[in-house]
This record gives structure tokens, C-alpha cells and sequence, in this order.
């Protein structure tokens, strides 16, 4: 385990990331608050079960065409001042 202060991390960011890479926990220290480098995998990156349920919808509303569809942004726009 590693702290570093901000000013530390900032000196010694790639060795940090690095450290972090081969699996060493890491620890950036700001006043009385500690905070830590985490991996992010691509799954993690992912749309939730949820999210993608909600895209889906939107997907299908779109193709049923009961959403609104504009030529432009010119037309989006005269749609949205006319509210």
C-alpha cells in the first residue's frame, strides 16, 4: 500500500498508474481524506440490466414513430421556441 499526497501523485502519476496496474493499492491522500486508484475494465463500462432496458424502449418508441423527428437542428429548434 502506497499514500501519496496530491503533490506526490501529480510527480509520480505514470509509476502510480503503473503500481496500480501490477496490483499494489494506491492511496492519494488530500488533507484528512484519502482517495484511491481503481482499474477500469471494460465491462464496467457496460449499460446496467436497467439502462439498457430504458434504451430498448426508446429504440422501439423511435422505430414505431412516437417520438419526435426533426430534418435539423433549425427545426428542433423552432419546435422548442414555439413551447
Amino acid at each position: 500500500m502506497t499514500a501519496l499526497s496530491v503533490r506526490d501523485f501529480r510527480s509520480q502519476m505514470a509509476h502510480s498508474f503503473n503500481r496500480v496496474d501490477a496490483g499494489e493499492q494506491v492511496f492519494i491522500r488530500r488533507k484528512n481524506q484519502l482517495y484511491t486508484i481503481v482499474p477500469i475494465e471494460d465491462a464496467d463500462l457496460s449499460a446496467t440490466a436497467h439502462l439498457a432496458e430504458k434504451i430498448e424502449k426508446a429504440r422501439k418508441e423511435y422505430r414505431e414513430g412516437s417520438t419526435l423527428k426533426f430534418e435539423n437542428a433549425a427545426a428542433a429548434q423552432k419546435w422548442m421556441d414555439e413551447l
